[in-house]
């Protein structure tokens, strides 16, 4: 993988820019390249978190259903799965994405839930 990622100049480019992100290694960052085509349909941070299913979403029918918000689990299930080992290791590494994580855990009190958002 690392001899196709130094024969291509614009994956290496790619490859650059996703592992300056905190928590993100060689392997994920080819999975993230992978699984979105190389970014060429994602235009943003919204469209992004849509794509990979970690979008919120109400499940209401009526007046009698109504539950609490919930990720949609509709997007791409490798790119969640690839994205949650590094949230896991910025929150431990990283203090801007730990303060995030104690202050969604103090609120909701759900671990899950602020390690999801941090993804």
């Amino acid at each position: 993988m690392r001899e196709v990622v130094e024969k291509e100049k614009w994956l290496q480019l790619k490859m650059e820019n996703i592992c300056s992100i905190p928590g993100i290694g060689f392997i994920t960052a080819i999975c993230i390249i992978s699984e979105t085509n190389g970014f060429n349909l994602i235009r943003n941070k919204k469209q992004m978190g849509s794509y990979a299913g970690l979008d919120p979403m109400k499940k209401e029918s009526g007046t009698s259903v109504k539950s609490k918000e919930r990720i949609s689990f509709k997007g791409n299930r490798n790119l969640r799965k690839a994205m949650h080992f590094p949230a896991l290791v910025a929150i431990r590494r990283e203090s801007e994405y730990k303060q995030l994580f104690v202050r969604l855990v103090q609120k909701h009190g759900i671990k899950m839930k602020a390690a999801v958002a941090v993804q």
